[in-house]
């Protein structure tokens, strides 16, 4: 009888252990301010680029030109014939393959906001094109910091508005805050 009472305990023990640890690790641990003042420091107004596409065909036009079909091609100067197996291939993401294409809202979330706001999140369109890490200067389009115009601003990009259109998207890691679609 005293080894069913203590086994009962025990499974009871573990059980209730368990759901602390599970719910210990749902809750979101925000980017601390060290890090963002580090990111913020080493993005700064001079390393932002100025956009010079202001339509989805335009920048894949201008992506297509300077990417090709094949590794090491359009590419320019010397490195235009560089064999097939070089490390620019490894860095190329072919178009559509693993990307993320999420769906657009028309009006933003407020607990969107201000994981945007406070941990810097990154989402993705439904085009499938990234937006990473952003500060007051500029944003993360596809791997290249630009500063902000007039067409998009610091307040789209923190309510998570796409670049091509007027959507508003969730962050990319959106359960992760607690979210569902």
């Amino acid at each position: 009888m005293k080894q069913t009472i203590f086994k009962l305990l025990a499974v009871i023990g573990f059980v209730f252990l368990g759901s602390t640890l599970l719910y210990a690790q749902k809750e979101p641990q925000h980017m601390s301010e060290t890090k963002i003042r580090q990111l913020d420091r080493k993005l700064t107004l001079h390393e932002a680029k100025q956009r010079e596409f202001n339509s989805k065909s335009e920048f894949e036009r201008h992506r297509s030109y300077y990417r090709g079909k094949y590794p090491g091609q359009h590419t320019l100067g010397r490195y235009s014939r560089r064999s097939y197996y070089t490390d620019i291939y490894y860095y190329r993401i072919p178009p559509y393959y693993g990307r993320v294409f999420a769906r657009g809202h028309r009006h933003p979330k407020r607990g969107w906001n201000l994981a945007y706001r406070y941990d810097r999140a990154a989402f993705y369109d439904r085009n499938g094109f990234y937006y990473g890490y952003f500060n007051r200067y500029g944003y993360f389009f596809e791997g290249v910091f630009y500063r902000y115009d007039r067409f998009y601003t610091y307040r789209d990009r923190v309510r998570g508005k796409g670049l091509f259109d007027r959507l508003f998207y969730p962050p990319a890691n959106y359960r992760y805050y607690g979210f569902c679609r």
